[in-house]
């Protein structure tokens, strides 16, 4: 077996990430190279009649998941965070804004569903009504053979005031997109 640079210590069950690093991964090694789990719905455009931006995030694990959802408002050249509501199985959760609105983090406890509402301000405005939905988890190890799946299922549409998704508006769990920047 090949000696490394890359200080890898194992001797057994080495494999070359060819997309992340040219260095060997060990299995079982606690040293192993995480994939960040930032996804971005990109810009979006909202339609004239979304009131309101819901973000799903299912909890498919045993286990408690913490995620942390950003909704930015790019209408202006502020970026602002959008002020939140979340629901977790339907429950309203207390307010954790008091103040400047920021992206909210929270553990999800095993197989829930959270549910977050993002209020669009100065909805009234319409040139460039867009904003951008972003959701960070835990960073899975880079183990692409092994890999089990998300743990967190999360998907974003516009509602109107009645509570129905709004066209252009809808980005389902497939459509987000992995980005390094949070």
């Amino acid at each position: 077996m090949e000696k490394s640079s890359c200080n890898c210590d194992c001797n057994n069950n080495v494999f070359r990430l060819n997309k992340v690093s040219s260095c060997p991964v060990c299995f079982g090694s606690s040293a192993q190279p995480q994939v960040p789990n930032n996804f971005t719905t990109g810009a979006i455009w909202r339609n004239p009649a979304t009131e309101t931006i819901v973000v799903t995030l299912l909890n498919r694990t045993n286990t408690s998941q913490t995620v942390t959802v950003s909704v930015i408002d790019w209408q202006s050249c502020d970026q602002a965070e959008m002020p939140k509501d979340a629901f977790l199985c339907g429950e309203s959760q207390p307010s954790l804004f008091n103040g400047i609105p920021k992206p909210l983090t929270f553990t999800i406890p095993a197989k829930k569903l959270l549910t977050v509402h993002a209020t669009p301000q100065n909805a009234w405005q319409s040139v460039d009504p867009v904003y951008e939905v972003f959701v960070m988890h835990p960073p899975d190890p880079v183990i692409p053979s092994l890999a089990p799946g998300d743990p967190v299922i999360f998907n974003t549409w516009g509602i109107n005031n009645s509570g129905i998704p709004q066209e252009g508006n809808t980005v389902l769990h497939h459509q987000f997109q992995r980005t390094l920047l949070f």
